[in-house]
């Protein structure tokens, strides 16, 4: 059994999650550019970029831990919707979101010196629409610049305009995190 845990990600909620369930863990990361193959599919590049990230870590671990790497995304009509790079970005995705449904796709990558993992998890989220006012509402006061698609199911906008979830709640907040306890139980 491992006796370390290592989380690749600065994500707050991703912490929170790993919490959640119980796991204690270090927090380490590694600055890798996001970057990847032109030709990848959309519902690729999550475990493409959480592997990635994931690996940057490998050459500094001990045989007693593990890593997780995770990347989120969001896709609608096979757009990509990353993080916002300012207000006027982040309005645009959420205007886009709105009276539509997207998939929010996260990649998981768990690693040690012995073995690996990698699996996505797909959710299917409904917005409600909303009016520019109430857009503009949610990007200035919860400034979700740091957020996959601009926005975070369990803020105001999601209690507001989320309609409906097909899938892992906990996959929209950044980690679902069921399917990554199961996995490490067996890791």
């Amino acid at each position: 059994m491992y006796k370390k845990i290592i989380l690749a990600s600065k994500s707050p909620r991703r912490s929170e999650l790993m919490r959640m369930a119980g796991f204690e863990f270090e927090i380490r990361s590694k600055d890798v550019p996001e970057d990847h193959p032109a030709d990848t599919r959309a519902e690729d590049i999550p475990l493409f970029l959480a592997k990635k990230k994931a690996s940057a870590l490998l050459p500094e671990i001990k045989e007693d831990e593990v890593i997780i790497g995770a990347d989120t995304i969001v896709i609608l009509n096979g757009k990509i919707y990353e993080k916002p790079i300012d207000r006027e970005d982040a309005i645009n995705m959420i205007s886009e979101l709105c009276g539509h449904t997207h998939t929010v796709v996260t990649g998981v990558y768990i690693v040690s010196k012995a073995k690996e993992l990698g699996f996505s998890e797909a959710t299917k989220v409904t917005f409600n629409s909303l009016s520019p006012k109430e857009i503009a509402y949610y990007v200035d006061n919860y400034k979700p610049y740091d957020k996959a698609g601009a926005y975070a199911c369990q803020e105001w906008i999601g209690a507001v305009a989320i309609r409906k979830f097909e899938g892992d709640y906990f996959n929209v907040v950044g980690l679902p995190i069921n399917r990554v306890y199961q996995e490490l139980k067996g890791f």
